[in-house]
């Protein structure tokens, strides 16, 4: 499929940005360094950064857009991330 679509609309994971380090990460991070672009590329070359895929919901909400769109899912009663809602009906 080529052209221009929604990210939650193809196949590419994306970062989430939930991290998980030991106290041993600041031994990786330099003077004035960015995360990513330094330590976690010498990470990633010693076997040492991994991600976990996660293929439940999830959306960003980084803009109004994002947030009205989560606002409506909840206003219309479909809120994917109350899984403690889900599991009222198992009871």
């Amino acid at each position: 499929m080529s052209g221009i679509h929604a990210i939650n609309n193809g196949t590419v994971r994306i970062n989430g940005g939930f991290f998980i380090f030991k106290k041993k990460i600041f031994d990786y991070i330099g003077e004035k360094e960015e995360l990513v672009n330094g330590p976690f590329h010498r990470l990633v070359e010693e076997r040492q950064l991994i991600g976990y895929p996660y293929d439940g919901f999830w959306a960003s909400m980084d803009t109004f857009k994002d947030k009205q769109q989560l606002e409506s899912l909840c206003e219309g009663g479909v809120a994917p991330w109350e899984v403690w809602k889900a599991n009222d009906n198992d009871r």
